[in-house]
């Protein structure tokens, strides 16, 4: 019986050696554990307003992200696991904080189940920190293309002219410039938008790692209407006598101008600045400037502009005052002559309830023309005008316009301009005498 008993109890010890080996087994081929790396998982920053309060700030561009070891029994468990099953954060308020790259510990706050992460006591996160500073740049608009043709893009209106640029000073030392951009090409018509402000570097690359404040202005980039006019060639004095002016040359001989659309609808010609014909002894080449009228701009180039002079030699002066230049014989109806005539300055288009009065009311001029035009010419048909159109009362220092007929030159005109005062007509009054015969 006792020897029965030992037996049973030797078969059952044999049993459980023999379980426990076929469960070693079983777990080590069939279900062992095993270890995994889950890569990409976003760490957030808390308390971020400490770099603020440090004068710091996060250089941009930087991988806030690690990678966590995780070890399980399930291996489809292991590979099923994602990034956004974790929530890591690190703290920077906990630590002393300072320019450059640090490494702040990281803390698990959120995993799944079933799984261990391997040494998740010591993992740490770097971070790139840089001193926080800011640069006031201008801003430049950059406009490419060209306006439909016959118009012009003026000057960009900016609503700010300068902004700040803002980040890690790394990044901030690099930006040169703060940019608008706009292409123009085929507009007839003014560009008014808001733009985003563009901070790029010494090359015009875009620098991404700052921020400009404020983001954006409105920008209007002004289009208008061009006209082409003429060159008018005004002079003073007069020649030495002996000489004659042959004729005057402007080069360029127009200029495209644009601005206001009343004055463009109006003007035909510029006039350059005043050559003086008492200092040209020869034929010469004078440099002078066109004149501008305000609310026009010329569309491009400047306003030099460059006159040929051209004279010849007087041979003869007659009794009329009429200077004779030789072309073949003195006598000739044919030989150019000049004549100085001093006319009466009228004025014209004057309101019916003012009156004018002039600084002067005699215009001399020098005019030029055949011998035989000369002779002939009836000085009414020379006239020297002020036009008084939409004028009100006051003073206003007013250009002469004198017209020739067919045939005749205006060499010179003086004075060029008059001084003119309107004023408002006085009421009549009618006194009656009644003493009269008394």
């Amino acid at each position: 019986m006792d020897k029965a008993r030992k037996q049973q109890f030797i078969i059952k010890v044999c049993c459980v050696i023999a379980a426990f080996v076929l469960w070693l087994f079983i777990t080590s081929t069939e279900n062992p554990l095993t270890t995994y790396k889950v890569k990409g998982i976003p760490v957030q920053l808390l308390n971020t307003d400490t770099l603020t309060r440090a004068n710091l700030v996060l250089v941009q561009g930087q991988d806030l992200t690690t990678s966590l070891n995780i070890r399980g029994a399930n291996t489809s468990i292991l590979l099923g696991t994602k990034a956004e099953d974790f929530k890591v954060v690190a703290d920077l308020s906990a630590y002393a904080l300072k320019s450059g790259e640090q490494n702040i510990p990281i803390e698990i706050r959120k995993s799944p189940d079933n799984i261990n992460v391997v040494s998740s006591d010591t993992l740490f996160i770097k971070v790139n920190l840089d001193e926080l500073t800011e640069n006031k740049l201008p801003i430049n608009v950059s406009v490419t293309g060209k306006p439909k043709d016959g118009f012009y893009a003026s000057a960009p209106e900016l609503s700010l002219d300068y902004a700040t640029v803002v980040g890690g000073s790394k990044f901030v030392n690099i930006v040169k410039k703060i940019l608008v951009e706009e292409n123009i090409q085929g507009v007839e018509s003014n560009v008014s938008k808001t733009y985003k402000l563009k901070p790029v570097d010494a090359a015009g690359k875009e620098i991404k790692e700052v921020s400009v404040q404020p983001p954006q202005i409105d920008v209007k980039i002004p289009v208008s209407k061009t006209k082409f006019v003429g060159v008018t060639v005004k002079t003073k004095g007069n020649l030495s006598q002996g000489l004659t002016l042959k004729g005057t040359k402007a080069l360029p001989e127009r200029f495209e101008v644009t601005g206001n659309a009343a004055m463009l609808s109006k003007i035909e010609n510029l006039n350059t600045e005043d050559i003086d014909l008492s200092k040209i002894v020869k034929n010469t080449t004078i440099s002078t400037k066109v004149i501008i009228p305000d609310g026009l701009t010329l569309v491009s180039g400047n306003s030099v502009v460059n006159v040929e002079v051209n004279l010849d030699k007087v041979v003869q002066k007659d009794t009329n005052g009429v200077i004779q230049k030789s072309v073949g014989s003195v006598d000739s109806v044919n030989n150019l002559v000049q004549k100085n005539i001093s006319q009466d300055v009228k004025y014209i288009n004057l309101d019916s309830k003012y009156q004018v009065t002039l600084e002067k009311n005699k215009d001399s001029l020098i005019i030029s023309g055949t011998q035989a035009v000369i002779n002939s010419l009836d000085l009414k048909k020379i006239s020297a005008e002020l036009d008084l159109s939409n004028l009100a009362e006051g003073a206003y220092t007013l250009p002469v316009k004198v017209s020739v007929p067919q045939g005749v030159d205006l060499i010179s005109g003086q004075p060029d301009k008059i001084l003119v005062t309107i004023t408002k007509k006085q009421s009549e009054v009618t006194t009656s005498n009644d003493n009269k015969g008394k």
